[in-house]
């Protein structure tokens, strides 16, 4: 489960401070998909970014799985986002020279105590590029895969250590409604085959019908909470 309780983050601006992130607390539990959603600046990646441990607020609390982040070394929150946390960025960021499979595969070098041994490692890099439609693609290379086909392999990567908690940002920026669409249907078909507690941020208020919940950010406050499906 990830918790956000009363979470804020300001910035240095000159001679005083903006406040990026102001007060906000969210839950997202194991099985659900909550959206965050604002215009743009008004603190939605920033928000993930403190939930993924890699921005430490200047108050509030932030735990994963019961884990307070907040009283965690820098090497500790290092483990706990390997271990605990997957990480769907805007772009793919996929390594050119390596297949879909070996994107996956790689992974497992950086999944600490969860690190599996070789055998076992290709063949559950194979059950999750099956799992977003891509075993058939495992051995192209990020040139030879569409938008949509990249980022499926984003999420699969992201998901390669097992983790509780999944943070996606803007995963359909970059495709056309069509492409979008399906991505956001993969997100929550896993959340729910795999029990993760998912955070989204996204500006396409289409899908929100779709979430299980979330909540929407105007210069860093949470003004209100996004309908939940029923």
């Amino acid at each position: 489960m990830i918790q956000l309780s009363n979470v804020t983050l300001t910035f240095p601006d000159g001679d005083s401070r903006i406040t990026a992130v102001d007060h906000v607390s969210l839950t997202s539990r194991p099985g659900t998909v909550t959206a965050i959603t604002g215009p743009s600046g008004s603190g939605k990646s920033t928000l993930l970014a403190v939930a993924a441990t890699l921005i430490r607020p200047d108050s509030g609390n932030v735990l994963i799985d019961d884990i307070d982040v907040g009283r965690l070394t820098p090497a500790e929150a290092t483990t706990l986002r390997r271990e605990k946390i997957g990480i769907v960025f805007q772009q793919s960021n996929l390594i050119p020279s390596l297949t879909a499979r070996e994107q996956l595969q790689v992974m497992n070098a950086l999944g600490g105590r969860s690190s599996r041994r070789r055998p076992e490692v290709g063949e559950h890099a194979d059950e999750l590029l099956n799992a977003v439609g891509l075993g058939d693609h495992r051995d192209k290379r990020p040139h030879q895969l569409s938008g949509g086909q990249r980022q499926r392999v984003n999420i699969a990567r992201a998901l390669m250590n097992g983790p509780s908690a999944l943070l996606v940002d803007e995963p359909t920026s970059a495709l056309d409604q069509e492409r979008g669409a399906s991505i956001i249907e993969l997100i929550l078909r896993l959340t729910d085959d795999l029990d993760t507690s998912t955070l989204l941020v996204t500006h396409d208020t289409v899908h929100l019908p779709r979430m299980h919940g979330g909540v929407h950010l105007v210069d860093g406050k949470r003004l209100d909470s996004v309908p939940a499906t029923a």
